[in-house]
């Protein structure tokens, strides 16, 4: 009868050490490929954008300085009067017909001169188009200033009217009393023409701060140029 013997007992393999994990090293952010293609796409946006930024700001500069000039050659009817050296000047005219020294019938032919080449200017300046609103509001005050200088002139025209009449009376105390009217006419006529310059300057005060502020004209004190000066 066969003996059984001890089972032998395998040797058991010894355990292997844990194998190193190696994981892959992640590329910096700012060098991956998607986030350079991402920079690259935003800063030639940006480009573009800061180019038509340019272009609008020249555009926009040269639509105003175009818009200024014919709306300096719109008034040019006006401004011929306001020069201290021309014979037709408003102001000069105005204080020689006042004090006497120049007759009715001259003081008419010029008010009616006055009112057709100052209408004539703001007829001119209605057709100029403003480039953007706020010059639209600029551009409203100065015509409205102009077209109280058109009233201005009717009211020069109706005191010329009224020393004609004076001038052919002979009784003196009728003379006189016509004469008193030309004068009440001319009172109310300085009244008018006070508040149209100050619509009119108001205009052009609107219109240079507009420029500075469109970099156009340097900010600096500027004389408003009286329209019956």
């Amino acid at each position: 009868m066969a003996i059984k013997g001890k089972r032998r007992t395998r040797p058991r393999a010894a355990a292997q050490a844990p194998r190193p994990s190696i994981s892959a090293r992640r590329t910096p952010i700012a060098l991956r490929r998607d986030v350079k293609r991402t920079v690259v796409i935003v800063l030639s946006l940006l480009s573009i954008l800061g180019g038509l930024r340019v272009w609008q700001n020249v555009s926009r500069s040269d639509a105003v300085r175009s818009y200024v000039k014919k709306l300096g050659a719109a008034q040019q009817f006006l401004l011929i009067h306001l020069d201290q050296n021309s014979l037709t000047n408003v102001q000069s005219n105005v204080q020689q017909f006042t004090s006497g020294k120049l007759e009715a019938a001259k003081f008419i032919q010029l008010a009616d001169l006055w009112e057709k080449d100052f209408r004539a200017a703001e007829d001119a300046m209605k057709k100029v188009k403003p480039p953007n609103k706020l010059l639209v509001q600029a551009q409203a005050l100065i015509v409205d200033g102009v077209d109280g200088y058109v009233g201005l002139a009717r009211l020069y025209n109706v005191a010329g009217q009224i020393m004609a009449v004076a001038d052919t009376e002979k009784d003196p105390a009728q003379k006189k009393l016509i004469s008193d009217k030309v004068q009440v006419v001319l009172t109310h006529a300085m009244e008018w023409q006070q508040r149209s310059d100050t619509v009119y300057n108001e205009g052009n005060k609107v219109l240079q701060d507009l420029l500075v502020r469109y970099g156009i004209t340097p900010k600096q004190p500027q004389q408003q140029q009286q329209p019956t000066g």
